[in-house]
């Protein structure tokens, strides 16, 4: 007996499950895709794609038409029906899925009117959700001579419509959720209206490029710029690729193994408007700058705005996310597109990918003109951290913590490295020159009292310098290192850092430590020390001295707290999540906010502030001359 294929049952149920639980954010993509792929069969100088209003009944609806081998009715049919489609190959990596009818479906229950013109013959169907028959189907229409039919003739309604029949073309238009839904203005459902230029500035999003020799262009209606109420005219929509030469800088630079390449892309605003250069370059479309995965020229994972300035210290990027984009592009073999195309997965177990699989691709091999980029957005400051890294790295380094051997991603950079020592989960205790006394056993008293051993201020000492060439020893390397740590005094920063309300945030895979220094722990350690210090000196070097001590203790507090959780990777009882978990910026407020046991070391910091500054230019002079 031969083996029995299994079927479905309850086919009703299991296409409406489908069809409803669809993303409708992958529409735009899916009908613009078959648009593309069937725009580059056209002859060559006639691949176009053309998206505007089409008025029906007076509301406007979303239509995407392009020219390219067109289909009969019976092709037409065929083509309306879940998992089928005309002239594509079906296969798991290629473009072939059940995206464009099913997202499109779930957005456009009304219906979703197709017209195909092939040989000079222009066909006609519609599918939508009918309440009769709770499922979703394609519409009977009563044609003039009294009978019906799904799939019926339109060629003399198309001609008198001032249309071309001269050469193969076919249309979408959404009719959406109901008659009276604007797709226009509301593409993603009723009531949820877009900006005006969303069409075009999605498309602009998720292509990396286009079909060769295709060239699209969007109603005014659906663009930026002039033409708000206008429809009938055009502006082309072009592709980064097509106007990255027109930016300050931009390269490709390739990884070894050949697997993925990545493009730095320097896009700043122009110095008159508001806009971006590539904005600018490209009047069709909103742009901003981003990170993604790019693969077959379709980009996954696009992180914008808020987003890509919280992920870019991952990369590599602490400031300047607004204005550098990145893309990572990866082979064909290297990821496949998950169901809905609206993600990618690792094809050995459809996991997930995401574009911080390859940040440390990104940060490795980031160019000298990126990182100068980079410098020239970072904040100016005249805080030097340099003391209070190196008093985190000598209270790290005790526990003698070996970096991470295998990366714990899907990377594929994971590689092992040399062996470090195993490290220990204590701490051996270490004596510690540091300009904060904190770390000392008499750190909570003033220089005056206790042990003075203890409590003075370290002396400066020779430093010796390292023959020209040197660098760590291989040991030294295996060690962790401290985080670098940068502290954000400007608003719109700590939001762009999600860091509202919020003493830290620790980037573990770039080794940074962002620190609010608008958090109310320094707010609240400044107030004491005003009371204390106020009268020392003029009142606005006072400030001055008080709010960065204020800052730089809670930042050392904040690191600390950061080192102590990196040791615990040490720890057999602690997971990975736990570790997570204790960084976390939630953790590393709660170790800010413990404000007092610094304040007498924050004191005698301001002090020595205030006193440097009352020291006149002329002595200052002098007493370098002396030396």
């Amino acid at each position: 007996m031969k083996a029995e294929p299994l079927n479905i049952h309850d086919k009703r149920f299991l296409i409406n499950r489908l069809i409803e639980q669809a993303p409708v954010s992958t529409l735009v993509r899916e009908f613009f895709k078959n648009a593309d792929e069937s725009a580059a069969s056209a002859a060559p100088g006639n691949r176009r794609i053309e998206i505007y209003p089409t008025v029906i009944e007076g509301v406007r609806k979303l239509t995407f038409w392009n020219t390219g081998t067109g289909m009969d009715d019976r092709e037409l049919k065929q083509a309306t029906e879940l998992s089928s489609s005309i002239n594509k190959e079906m296969s798991l990596d290629g473009n072939f899925g059940i995206g464009a009818k099913v997202s499109g479906l779930t957005m456009s229950r009304e219906g979703i009117r197709y017209r195909s013109c092939k040989d000079g013959v222009v066909n006609e169907v519609v599918i939508g959700f009918d309440p009769e028959e709770q499922t979703y189907v394609r519409f009977p229409v009563e044609l003039p001579d009294g009978s019906f039919d799904t799939v019926y003739d339109v060629t003399q309604v198309v001609l008198d419509e001032g249309r071309e029949t001269a050469f193969d073309w076919t249309e979408v238009v959404l009719m959406g959720e109901s008659e009276d839904h604007d797709t226009v203005a509301e593409p993603l459902g009723k009531g949820k209206t877009q900006d005006r230029s969303f069409i075009p500035s999605a498309i602009f999003r998720r292509f990396a490029r286009f079909a060769d020799g295709v060239e699209v262009r969007v109603d005014v209606a659906m663009t930026k710029g002039g033409g708000k109420d206008e429809t009938g005219r055009t502006r082309r929509l072009k592709t980064l690729e097509e106007v990255v030469e027109e930016l300050p800088n931009h390269e490709w630079v390739d990884a070894p193994g050949g697997e993925l390449r990545i493009h730095y892309i320097h896009d700043p605003k122009h110095e008159s408007y508001s806009h971006s250069l590539s904005a600018l370059a490209n009047p069709a479309t909103s742009s901003t700058t981003f990170c993604a995965l790019v693969h077959k020229g379709e980009r996954y994972d696009i992180k914008s705005r808020k987003a890509w300035s919280a992920a870019a210290p991952n990369f590599g990027i602490p400031f300047g996310s607004k204005v550098i984009t990145v893309e990572i592009e990866l082979v064909d073999e290297l990821a496949l597109p998950n169901q809905y195309r609206d993600g990618l997965t690792w094809p050995d177990d459809r996991s997930p990918m995401v574009a911080e699989d390859f940040d440390d691709f990104v940060r490795e091999l980031m160019p000298d003109w990126v990182r100068e980029v980079i410098r020239s957005e970072s904040p100016a400051s005249d805080d030097n951290l340099d003391d209070l890294q190196s008093d985190l790295q000598k209270l790290l380094d005790e526990f003698r913590i070996p970096t991470v051997t295998l990366s714990p991603s899907r990377r594929i950079s994971a590689m092992q490295t040399e062996g470090a020592d195993e490290g220990t989960d204590t701490s051996d205790p270490t004596k510690i020159d540091t300009h904060f006394p904190e770390l000392s056993e008499a750190g909570d008293k003033d220089g005056a009292e206790g042990d003075p051993s203890k409590s003075q201020r370290a002396k400066h000492k020779k430093v010796r310098k390292a023959p020209e060439g040197s660098k760590l020893s291989r040991s030294a390397q295996s060690l962790e290192r401290v985080p670098e740590i940068k502290i954000l005094t400007d608003p719109d920063e700590i939001a762009e850092k999600n860091l509202k309300g919020r003493a830290g945030r620790f980037y573990k895979d770039a080794q940074t430590l962002f620190v609010n220094g608008l958090y109310s722990a320094a707010e609240r350690m400044a107030v004491e020390l005003d009371a204390e210090l106020r009268t020392l000196g003029e009142p606005e070097v006072v400030r001055s001295a008080i709010m960065k001590a204020s800052r730089k203790f809670m930042a050392f507090r904040v690191g600390k707290a950061t080192c102590y959780a990196i040791s615990k990777r040490l720890s057999d009882d602690w997971s990975s999540d736990d570790l997570d978990r204790a960084t976390s910026p939630e953790s590393l407020s709660l170790a800010a906010d413990d404000y007092k046991q610094s304040i007498s070391q924050a004191k005698r910091y301001a002090k020595e502030l205030i006193k440097a500054a009352d020291i006149p230019e002329e002595s200052t002079a002098r007493l370098h001359e002396v030396g």
